[in-house]
């Protein structure tokens, strides 16, 4: 059950970070006037890949192991609802650019999810 309550943890922290850190480049770029067209899928991409890693590594910090599972699950659930959001709304099709995204998140929730699982806590005297 902690497992479980760990995942959907880690979903719910991935969704608020992905929507502030999307709300503020937006706010950025819309306030810069002109972006270059290509820079665009990089900037979201490193958005969504810190997203997923603050929430691999918060959603680890309460249960303390399996940390590389956890940070796999919530970049995968961050990868299903942002591929399902991509073909239903915007009717893009995935393809090999889509696996690299994919393999970025994934990797950064994996490493979000061994910090936060190997995270020292502080000794209080």
């Amino acid at each position: 059950m902690k497992w479980v309550r760990a995942l959907i943890l880690s979903a719910v922290v991935t969704a608020g970070a992905s929507l502030l850190l999307l709300s503020v480049i937006t706010f950025f770029v819309c306030r810069s006037g002109s972006l270059p067209r290509g820079s665009v899928t990089i900037i979201t991409t490193i958005a969504a890949c810190a997203a997923v890693f603050l929430g691999g590594f918060l959603s680890t910090l309460s249960v303390r192991e399996k940390g590389l599972l956890l940070g796999l699950g919530a970049g995968a659930v961050f990868a299903v609802f942002a591929g399902i959001v991509s073909v239903l709304i915007f009717r893009a099709e995935l393809g090999p650019a889509s696996a690299g995204k994919i393999a970025a998140v994934l990797l950064s929730g994996a490493i979000g999810g061994v910090l936060g699982a190997n995270r020292k806590s502080k000794v209080k005297f």
